[in-house]
């Protein structure tokens, strides 16, 4: 572990843990910090993971609202012609407006389109999935 994470982890250990114990009197030393977050998950894992998580729950929605007209992999085509695929889906919207679109319900004007409104937390599972799968260079 790096001195600046270390230290950054001590802060906000000493900064969480008096809520948290019995005895706000008693802060770990910098040894002790180290030493108790050695055996837990990087950082970036936890994130990568709560990411992962993210884009899983996008995964199932797209599989389950999406799949019927547009592609939802890597490879396979939409079963309705002018559904495109949704890796290619950048190429043509700016998926980061997207998700307040879909918490709003506001998703297209195209007749066959039909009105999705999402709660937040799907709708940026679905956006997280979505960026994803992106082909080409309009990430």
């Amino acid at each position: 572990m790096t001195r600046s994470k270390a230290a950054l982890l001590s802060l906000l250990l000493a900064i969480a843990l008096p809520a948290c114990s019995k005895s706000s009197d008693v802060l770990p030393t910098e040894a002790e910090t180290e030493e108790s977050v050695a055996g837990s998950a990087p950082v970036e894992d936890v994130l990568s993971a709560e990411q992962a998580e993210l884009i899983g729950r996008g995964e199932a929605i797209a599989e389950t609202a999406c799949a019927g007209c547009h592609a939802v992999g890597a490879a396979d085509e939409s079963p309705h012609p002018d559904a495109p695929p949704l890796r290619l889906l950048s190429q043509t919207v700016d998926l980061d407006t997207l998700e307040a679109r879909f918490a709003q319900g506001s998703v297209s004007d195209h007749p066959d389109m039909p009105d999705w409104q999402f709660e937040q937390i799907d709708a940026a599972g679905l956006i997280a999935y979505l960026k994803s799968v992106q082909s080409g260079s309009a990430n």
